[in-house]
């Protein structure tokens, strides 16, 4: 049967091809195993994290939970669900995990169907995919992955509440309820921006003018710093502005560069700022009110000032960790993020995934929860993330100079708390032995990196608002075409470290 008309499909990881929703769905909403039909299209890198994540499952098997029965096989989890609802199904022990009303395994709920969302790794993830879906009440998870179409899919259902589900025996599934407190975002519009381009703008002194141009947008200060900072645009069609020597302007697409000059429509690796934050605290205010899952207001270090290739990036010798204009280098992430994830990653040469803290991710990438969507997203109770907030960055440093931590703090103006986070060791790479990422760190910070400000999206990019299989991650869907215009960073300042004393949510 054709799936219906109003229901929609969804890859929350974006790794594996999606089939038609209604695929092992009959008329009555009750599952049945699919018919092959085909080899599915997933890359190189799909296979081997699918394969990962499958042997991770069936390494399990010898594990015992409290009040529960080990499961034997990834093709059956009988008993793995406790009347204290504690444990879920292909989840570590102890692992925590985001909350559910309800979940009863062996069992389907025939409801009407809203949406498929494919490679979904737990019952957990899965329940909390249905509190983002308007209408949704209900939920099956199908657990059984030697069926095709069946392991790994999670059916998001409509049920009012009112009524008594007809219950369906399934060993191939598990079904719950949401629960009522429990939201996530990504598939309804979020809240538009009500920030004006010149709130919370300053005059600020820059001494002489820049004459701006496509690539030469304008200067603008920093506190703390002898010279005012003048922004070199990559040359593309998107703009960057520069307000009244304080804020940064980046509209959709758009990647700058602090530099201490800039000549239009050329570039050196000499005439980019060498920032030497070690001992130091960063700090501006973020807005990035409007964005969305999928939508990445980003804000970086990168070893440019170390760079002797032009890249491919119309020779402006941008480097990163990903290599996206040709060539790799260390790379610092200070801020990803959108109004309901933040990541802030160190990412040593080669190291992709790099170490993260924040909130958001899901498991083919490094998972952060240091906070959730209760302290951090619009409406948020310690950062409502529709308004701006400031962010502090820091670098402190032990008695012989090397790099102690690095530090994280988010606060807003009329709020009782702020959101923390901090990261004190890094080391990377498998098999062992592990990299001195700590080391290399701290070597790239005192060689000199330049800031970098871009915004662009992605309809794949779970990997930093995922849900994650524990479900606590903030997105289910990813939306670019709903990003903003723009967002804005202004308010800039360097000063010494001192140590942080305010509270945590």
């Amino acid at each position: 049967m054709a799936r219906p008309a109003d229901a929609e499909i969804i890859q929350e990881e974006g790794l594996l091809a999606v089939h038609e929703a209604a695929d092992g769905v009959s008329s009555d909403g009750v599952v049945r195993p699919q018919i092959p039909r085909g080899s599915r299209a997933v890359t190189s890198t799909a296979v081997g994290l699918l394969l990962v994540a499958l042997t991770g499952v069936a390494g399990w098997t010898c594990w015992k939970f409290n009040k529960t029965v080990a499961f034997n096989d990834v093709g059956g989890a009988n008993g793995v669900v406790d009347k204290y609802q504690k444990v879920w199904a292909y989840l570590k022990p102890g692992s925590q995990y985001e909350s559910c009303a309800r979940i009863e395994d062996n069992t389907d709920y025939p409801l009407e169907l809203i949406a498929t969302v494919e490679n979904v790794k737990s019952a957990s993830m899965c329940c909390a995919a249905c509190t983002g879906f308007p209408g949704c009440g209900a939920w099956t998870w199908g657990k059984n992955y030697k069926k095709e179409g069946v392991g790994g899919t999670c059916w998001v259902k409509k049920h009012s509440g009112k009524s008594i589900i007809d219950k369906v025996k399934n060993t191939d599934v598990m079904s719950g309820i949401p629960h009522p407190k429990v939201k996530k975002f990504g598939v309804e519009p979020a809240p538009a921006s009500t920030s004006g381009k010149f709130d919370g703008v300053t005059q600020r002194d820059v001494g002489q003018e820049l004459k701006i141009g496509a690539t030469c947008p304008g200067k603008f200060a920093v506190a703390g710093r002898d010279s005012a900072v003048v922004l070199a645009n990559t040359f593309n069609s998107s703009t960057v502005e520069v307000l009244k020597g304080d804020a940064v302007v980046s509209h959709y697409g758009a990647r700058s560069y602090w530099a201490e000059w800039c000549n239009e429509g050329t570039w050196q690796p000499q005439q980019y700022v060498k920032l030497q934050p070690l001992g130091k605290t960063l700090r501006f205010t973020a807005d990035i009110s409007g964005t969305t899952c999928g939508c990445n207001a980003a804000f970086y270090l990168s070893a440019m000032p170390q760079n002797t290739k032009p890249g491919t990036c119309h020779g402006d010798y941008y480097c990163d960790v990903m290599s996206v204009c040709g060539v790799p280098c260390f790379e610092l992430d200070l801020m990803e993020a959108n109004q309901y994830a933040w990541r802030s990653t160190l990412h040593a040469v080669g190291d992709y995934m790099g170490k993260p803290m924040g909130y958001g991710g899901s498991e083919d990438s490094p998972v952060s929860r240091d906070w959730t969507s209760k302290e951090y997203s619009p409406g948020g109770k310690c950062i409502d993330t529709n308004k701006p907030f400031s962010v502090a960055i820091s670098f402190p440093t032990d008695e012989q100079g090397n790099l102690r931590a690095f530090e994280l703090e988010l606060s807003q103006q009329d709020k009782p708390c702020t959101v923390k986070a901090s990261i004190t060791e890094y080391s990377w790479g498998w098999p062992p032995p592990r990299k001195n990422g700590w080391g290399e760190l701290t070597k790239a910070l005192q060689m000199g990196m330049t800031p970098v400000m871009s915004y662009w999206s992605s309809p794949t990019m779970l990997w930093m608002d995922g849900l994650g299989e524990d479900g606590r991650g903030p997105c289910v869907k990813d939306n670019p075409s709903q990003c903003p215009e723009y967002v804005r960073w202004y308010n800039f300042s360097l000063e010494d470290y001192r140590a942080r004393t305010t509270s945590k949510w």
